[in-house]
């Protein structure tokens, strides 16, 4: 294959940021890098200080032998990039439609053997390679067609995003996970190919919600869409069946660019072609039977002209559509779905819904579950037939709209709605996380949201729950018991007396002259990737963990302890990084200057939080606590409103020197004001979790009040 027909008519060159995005870092990182490695990092290929641009391959391998990306991310984030880079430079109309086309030909053709190899002219021996493989025209040929003779590169192009993903499905869901920055001011429908794309989480949880996985063992499935949109559902679904249990497909799409783009999704999602059937318009094809499972997304209308009640008929249509066995999911506007809604053609279509016994669940969902509509709320329905079953009249309500919906959370979901009352589980024996069981008859009663409160508490778990909450709740009182009655001995004297009027004000020094003097050593902190950062989770684990406190942590915003990462994380990922020692003083300028005595050390500084350390020599002149107390005391450092900089940088910060005999007495009266603090704060702690227990058990019905009057009380 001759070269020059297959190389694309620029170059694409990263800038800084590019490579921090490449890497998955943060952009500081890549000047550091610059900086540390001048010998081994790669030149510029072209710009000026001010922009550098750097080849992507050389990038790619530096980051390669230095082991800072793995192989597989690399060939990924470079065929990706290059292809994104490229996409400005594509002279025909739609460069996904010819992406796409391309990777379902060479998947037709054979996985394993390269597009138009070898060929004199690339462009014409694909397009008659199209017409061989689509004779029919239904998929790919007039976007084959569509190429530009001067586009001949993309066909390279194409070939090496395959050879990075290792299989022509991978690469199409690439191109699809980046559809937003392929699509060109001159392509044919980009709002259509965008507008209804949704995160890859949510089309998860939509496919293992719809029972497709269950109901699959038993034969073939029929899977549907009524309004298919690029396929982002059908695809997740038929991901989830799996490439040797690949279902029949029928949808729905009213645009016919999306419909050939559908069909050939599923095609290289190992969907045989005679099992696909996507029609032109609002019908589904009766041609493959009637659908086991239906994953759907209701049109979008603005607010201000959405109707509920037509949202409501079409929800109406697909229930009509299942049988027992069969499910249907369906995500459409919150408005409709979960919001209340008044006394209307709206509301009675709602309340019919929930009479007919067709809705199993119902899901309110974060908002920016349509990128394209960040502001767009939605729910979710899952539709079956549960009329004359034991669990007729009753519906399970869940709300996360207040949570991202990560990986863990779609488990949770999916478990709370599969073991609720479909066939081969048991209800009790599992506990819910998001989801309650609600009577129907208490949701149509009168106008009212779909949500319910609090968290879900099942029936075996409730009196347990009620009795350890009835424990902590008893604990908390015997703690406030015990402050007050030891609250004189504990509050200890704090030594005031000690004060006496002067008329003599102390010298002062910057920080950076006692810096230069050696009088105090300053340190940069750590750089944390906010990943590895959690009180709980995957990064804490028996290892044990360190501290990590920032800038909300030394200005007060955040209590101290609350964030953590896990010590061999830390170590593997940051081997230069010091801890902190007991004494340092942590200083920020941002958001405000501020200044956090580490007492007990071995936490980690995140930047841009400093630490200023006191060296053994100095003890006489600072304590930690008085250098803390005396470093912004006077009020500067601040930024005046409107101002983009601190007036004054830390280094510039004045440090008041007292006399060293007034040292340690002033270090007694912060010492002495702190563990009073500390007190009081315990005493505002234990009444918060007090009244939060309190109120969570009365939310979730595990506890109830009861009048107790003091003995010998009258009426």
């Amino acid at each position: 294959m001759p070269a020059r027909a297959l190389t694309p008519p620029t170059t694409v060159l990263m800038t800084m940021t590019d490579i921090a995005e490449f890497a998955d870092v943060q952009r500081p990182v890549v000047t550091t890098w610059r900086r540390r490695y001048p010998d081994s990092f790669p030149a510029p290929a072209a710009g000026d200080e001010a922009r550098l641009l750097y080849d992507p391959d050389e990038i790619a391998g530096w980051l390669l032998t230095t082991g800072r990306i793995d192989r597989a991310r690399a060939q990924k984030e470079l065929a990706l990039f290059k292809l994104t880079g490229l996409a400005a430079s594509y002279p025909g109309q739609d460069v996904v439609a010819a992406v796409t086309a391309l990777i379902c030909l060479r998947y037709l053709a054979g996985e394993n053997d390269p597009l138009a190899e070898g060929a004199a002219d690339p462009v014409t021996a694909v397009r008659v390679l199209g017409h061989d493989l689509d004779p029919n025209g239904s998929m790919l040929r007039a976007e084959v067609d569509a190429i530009p003779p001067s586009a001949s590169w993309v066909i390279g192009l194409v070939d090496d995003l395959v050879e990075a993903a290792y299989n022509c499905r991978e690469a199409f869901e690439w191109v699809m996970s980046v559809r937003k920055r392929l699509v060109g001011p001159m392509a044919q429908a980009p709002g259509a190919l965008i507008a209804s794309a949704v995160t890859r989480e949510l089309a998860r949880l939509v496919a293992e919600l719809s029972g497709a996985s269950e109901r699959g063992r038993r034969g073939q499935l029929v899977v549907a869409d009524l309004a298919a949109g690029p396929g982002d559902l059908l695809a997740e679904v038929v991901r989830l069946l799996g490439i040797d249990n690949p279902p029949r497909v029928v949808a729905a799409e009213a645009d016919p660019v999306l419909a050939r783009l559908v069909r050939r999704r599923m095609l290289v999602h190992g969907v045989h072609r005679d099992d696909v059937a996507i029609q032109v318009g609002a019908e589904l094809p009766a041609l493959l039977g009637e659908p086991d499972v239906i994953v759907t997304q209701l049109p979008y209308q603005p607010g201000e002209v959405r109707d509920l009640a037509v949202a409501l008929d079409a929800v109406d249509n697909m229930a009509l559509r299942l049988t027992p066995g069969r499910f249907a999911v369906v995500l459409g506007p919150a408005a409709a779905l979960t919001d209340e809604i008044p006394y209307s053609a709206a509301h009675d279509a709602r309340v019919a819904l929930l009479k007919a016994d067709s809705v199993e669940a119902v899901i309110r969902l974060p908002g920016g579950m349509l990128p394209f509509r960040p502001a767009y709320e939605t729910a979710l329905w899952v539709l079956t037939q549960a009329r004359g079953s034991r669990w007729q009249g009753r519906v399970l309500l869940a709300d996360v709209s207040a949570k991202p919906l990560t990986l863990e959370v779609v488990s949770d979901l999916v478990e709370d709605v599969v073991t609720w009352r479909r066939d081969g589980y048991q209800p009790g024996a599992h506990r819910r996380q998001y989801g309650q069981q609600v009577d129907v008859v208490n949701l149509t009663d009168r106008p009212r949201p779909l949500v319910v409160s609090g968290h879900p508490v099942s029936l075996r778990d409730r009196e347990a729950d009620g009795n350890r909450r009835i424990t902590d709740i008893t604990s908390y009182g015997a703690e406030l018991d015990r402050i007050g009655a030891d609250a004189t001995a504990a509050r200890c004297h704090v030594p005031t007396e000690s004060l006496a009027s002067a008329n003599q004000r102390p010298t002062a020094q910057s920080l950076r002259a006692l810096i230069r003097a050696g009088r105090l050593m300053l340190c940069q902190g750590t750089r944390i990737r906010e990943a590895y950062i959690g009180a709980s989770g995957r990064h804490t684990v028996l290892g044990g963990h360190y501290v990590v406190l920032g800038s909300e942590e030394v200005a007060g915003l955040r209590r101290a302890g609350q964030r953590k990462i896990e010590r061999e994380t830390f170590t593997q990922a940051y081997p230069n990084a010091r801890l902190t020692v007991p004494g340092d003083v942590l200083v920020t300028m941002a958001p405000h200057p501020a200044a956090l005595v580490d007492l007990d050390g071995f936490s980690i500084a995140e930047f841009p939080v400093r630490i200023l350390r006191i060296p053994a020599a100095e003890a006489e002149q600072f304590t930690p606590r008085v250098l803390a107390a005396l470093l912004f005391a006077d009020g500067s450092g601040g930024r005046a409103a409107g101002a983009v900089r601190a007036g004054r940088s830390l280094e510039d910060q004045r440090v008041l020197l007292l006399p060293p005999e007034q040292i340690r007495p002033l270090d007694q009266i912060l010492a002495a004001a702190e563990d009073r603090r500390d007190l009081a704060q315990h005493e505002l702690d234990v009444l918060a979790e007090l009244q939060a227990a309190t109120v969570s058990g009365l939310i979730d019905g595990t506890l109830t009040l009861t009048n107790h009057e003091p003995s010998g009380q009258e009426d």
